[in-house]
């Protein structure tokens, strides 16, 4: 006779086997047939990486995959490692993500790697060693350059001027800046850079630094805020302090934002690109590199046509900088 019994045991006890060792596939674990991508800002609810995270997401949900977004609540190194080395125990497929420090994630991303994990940096990039590409929303020439030229612009060839950055380990802020002081030393040898501060991406923090920085140095021309959080905070400290004549805000920050003080006269130039197709653009190289395509310069990834590549460093080039001021800035929604 058949012992129901017994059946029942042994079933019970295969089922347990199966499950322990990894054989069988239960709710908590990851469906290998679906690509996830975790998205990594270097902090979240802040216009500028929400953005670029929209435009990552209708991409990611045209091609089927699964976008984690999450990210630190203020700009911290550490918080960054503790949210790769969770996402690598998730067994995701991809990591995106925009560095605080590039030397803090270096060995997380490493491990990442290691593991078999596709490792992409946006807006600022880590270690070449450490990543697989990094997507690069301008030339780091072409923009340092060009901000320089815009200061000029803005207070004459002599004068004085203050940076206000993101974080003093911002991979992508400090090679700007280096190339902002190449220019300044190249071209406008009569204008002087004071001092660079950072904020991290505060805008408490910001607002309080240009106070200090107006109180400090009666001869500053002009301020630049670097950090698109900065640039809202410094006009508005600009404004209260009656500085709007004396001081001219330039600020690296986006339209949106920007807009009201561009009109009352408390900015007097912004500098940006459109966060959204960054976003875009950083999932379309993630998919080309899911599909092992060969990354090449003047490629196109879907509406984004002849990208540039630099092979040697494995970066991709969006486009050109942006600039917004009176004139334009009603054309622009983002």
């Amino acid at each position: 006779m058949f012992n129901w019994k017994i059946y029942r045991g042994l079933v019970c006890v295969i089922i347990l086997s199966l499950a322990l060792t990894g054989c069988f596939e239960g709710i908590d674990m990851k469906d290998d047939s679906v690509i996830t991508i975790a998205m990594i800002p270097k902090i979240i609810d802040i216009p500028y990486f929400d953005t670029c995270a929209d435009g990552a997401t209708k991409v990611a949900s045209k091609y089927g995959y699964e976008l984690i977004y999450t990210g630190p609540t203020t700009a911290d190194a550490a918080s960054q490692v503790n949210i790769i080395q969770e996402m690598i125990y998730k067994k995701v497929d991809v990591i995106a993500i925009a560095p605080v420090d590039p030397e803090a994630v270096k060995p997380i991303l490493m491990q990442a790697r290691e593991a078999g994990i596709i490792v992409v940096t946006y807006d600022a990039d880590a270690s070449k060693d450490s990543r697989d590409v990094f997507v690069s929303q301008v030339s780091a020439e072409n923009l340092g350059r060009h901000i320089m030229d815009n200061v000029a612009n803005l207070i004459g060839e002599e004068g004085a001027f203050a940076i206000i950055t993101a974080s003093m380990t911002a991979d992508n802020q400090n090679t700007w800046i280096n190339w902002i002081e190449q220019q300044n030393e190249d071209v406008y040898p009569l204008i002087e850079l004071l001092t660079v501060i950072p904020t991290d991406e505060d805008q408490q923090k910001a607002y309080a630094n240009t106070r200090n920085l107006i109180n400090a140095y009666p001869e500053l021309d002009a301020i630049l805020a670097m950090s698109t959080e900065a640039g809202p905070a410094a006009a508005k400290a600009i404004e209260a302090m009656g500085e709007t004549e004396n001081v001219q805000l330039y600020c690296l920050s986006m339209p949106n934002a920007m807009r009201n003080y561009v009109k009352n006269g408390s900015a007097d130039l912004v500098t940006l690109w459109d966060p959204h197709r960054l976003g875009s653009l950083t999932m379309e190289i993630i998919h080309a590199l899911i599909e092992e395509q060969i990354l090449a310069d003047g490629s196109d990834y879907a509406d984004f046509e002849n990208i540039q590549y630099d092979e040697v460093d494995k970066i991709i080039i969006m486009g050109e900088p942006l600039d917004f001021d009176f004139s334009n800035i009603d054309d622009y929604d983002f």
